[in-house]
């Protein structure tokens, strides 16, 4: 069996993933601007509706120099927005590392899909590695899954590259979206998250044009698709924690598992081979 790389990965940019009305769902704030910031600006030029949900409060990401930590987040989110060009989020308020799976966020979620008539979620991926990321990306394809109505989920990336279906161009984008990010004054005074998010944007032009010089990643999936193997088996159930499917998560899924091997064992792969470790050797050198 002969696999191509373009099933791993994209190997063209879409200047807009899809158009219709956008729910944009960010565990805490920044999340919306560092994930799909670049996205958020494609639809609100493309006249697309743009909702954002800012789910937790975000008071942890907040030093003690701070006496209002939520009042704080909150302005900085609003200055982000400015800089995106949408208007005011709205904030749930959950608190920050205490989201908690389960039907009142399923409820919430699904209550504010109907309400924005939403034809199109982002959330964060279930490859993320911090918990209310996690949370929310599973409770998100959960409530995608219950809708009665077509409706598509987008995965986006922050902490954690996720396996992409679909890259968006933001070349002419990344330095609003930079300018965007440096609104986070607090966060960025604990980490250069700016540079690892540009990082991460710049990586993901790995398999495209030169010209291209920055992209965002997402997984787009269908409702259909989220109650279909491979994607049905992630979600939590009374036999299957979050902390055992967040442990499973971590490993590729069958049909990965049997693409992988496939192009290990392709005779391109084979061929290869040599000018793979001359690479190697060079960079090591």
């Amino acid at each position: 069996m002969n696999v191509a790389e373009h099933e791993f990965v994209p190997y063209r940019a879409e200047h807009c993933l899809t158009h219709g009305r956008v729910l944009v769902l960010a565990p805490h704030p920044d999340d919306e601007v560092f994930g799909c910031g670049g996205a958020i600006m494609r639809h609100l030029a493309a006249g697309d509706p743009v909702r954002v949900i800012i789910v937790t409060d975000g008071a942890l990401g907040v030093g003690p120099d701070q006496p209002d930590p939520i009042r704080t987040r909150r302005d900085e989110t609003r200055r982000a927005a400015a800089v995106l060009g949408h208007i005011e989020p709205v904030f749930w308020d959950w608190p920050d590392r205490g989201l908690e799976y389960g039907e009142p966020l399923l409820g919430q979620i699904l209550e504010a899909i109907n309400d924005w008539s939403a034809d199109l979620v982002y959330a964060p991926s279930w490859w993320e590695i911090h918990p209310d990321h996690l949370t929310l990306a599973l409770a998100s394809a959960e409530a995608v899954r219950r809708c009665e109505r077509p409706l598509q989920l987008a995965f986006y990336e922050v902490g954690s590259p996720l396996w992409p279906n679909r890259l968006l161009d933001i070349t002419d984008l990344a330095e609003r979206k930079r300018a965007a990010m440096a609104c986070f004054t607090t966060q960025m005074a604990q980490q250069d998250y700016d540079r690892h998010v540009a990082g991460l944007n710049s990586f993901r032009t790995y398999t495209l044009a030169p010209t291209i010089r920055a992209a965002e990643a997402y997984r787009l999936l269908s409702g259909e698709e989220l109650c279909a193997p491979p994607w049905d088996r992630m979600r939590p159930s009374s036999e299957c924690s979050l902390k055992d499917l967040a442990a499973s998560l971590r490993q590729p899924c069958g049909d990965f598992e049997a693409r992988l091997a496939a192009i290990e064992r392709s005779t391109s792969w084979r061929i290869t081979a040599p000018l793979r470790r001359l690479v190697r050797r060079l960079r090591r050198n």
